[in-house]
């Protein structure tokens, strides 16, 4: 099986090498998939011919002394770059998993100051508490599907709406009164307009009605004062 899928690797030639880059991540999640549908036969079956590909035989018959020699050479040689790669990876995959944790503290810092300016909890946004489970009402067990903008719109009206458009109405009817009132003119005193400045002249109303006449009061006091001194004389 193993050899069938190297030949058809072989014969796709590197032509097709952009093309299994740019799908690698879809092909990595179809390879998944298919390992999970083989049974229990299928996977110990690929792992002998793995093994075999792998762990070649020992051919040690008719050997001397200097071709055994070379032979157990060889192999160490093999283990030594076997060893390297592994102490290699182990490091790789320590460094990975610090650089894993400082990311992940990064973030939980992160978290902390974004919920210290939301006014919420240091430990809200890290994951401490389970999310909070919006419910459709307390009388109905089932969770809210609702956006915000329609739960937003489900307030609107009542009372307050109703309140502002009978103080729009009253203030409308209260100003049309005011407009319509009949406006009546300022009293005079002595044939001058209230308000009146030196230099300005005289309204049209003035010319209209002619000279005011004096009050009664004062035509009485100039009475009393003409009578006194005739008396005086």
């Amino acid at each position: 099986m193993m050899k069938a899928q190297k030949e058809k690797q072989t014969a796709a030639g590197p032509g097709k090498g952009g093309a299994k880059k740019a799908d690698s991540g879809m092909g990595n999640v179809q390879d998944a998939r298919r390992e999970m549908t083989k049974t229990k036969e299928q996977r110990e079956e690929e792992k002998k011919i793995s093994l075999s590909i792998r762990i070649k035989p020992l051919e040690l018959d008719g050997m001397d002394s200097d071709g055994l020699k070379a032979k157990a050479s060889e192999l160490w040689e093999v283990i030594v770059k076997l060893e390297t790669e592994k102490y290699d990876l182990e490091e790789r995959q320590k460094r990975q998993d610090y650089d894993l944790k400082e990311l992940k503290e990064r973030q939980r810092q992160q978290n902390k100051q974004k919920a210290i300016k939301l006014g919420l909890d240091p430990e809200a946004l890290t994951g401490k508490y389970p999310p909070k489970i919006r419910m459709y009402s307390k009388y109905e067990r089932r969770t809210d599907t609702r956006t915000y903008d329609d739960r937003r719109k489900l307030y609107e009206g009542g009372w307050d709406v109703l309140c502002a458009e009978l103080l729009e109405k009253t203030w409308k009817e209260k100003m049309d009164d005011w407009t319509k009132r009949p406006k009546t003119k300022l009293p005079k005193w002595f044939g001058e307009r209230p308000g009146k400045k030196a230099g300005e002249p005289e309204s049209p109303d003035d010319e209209d009605e002619g000279p005011a006449e004096a009050p009664a009061g004062a035509e009485e006091e100039e009475e009393e004062e003409e009578e006194e001194e005739e008396e005086e004389e």
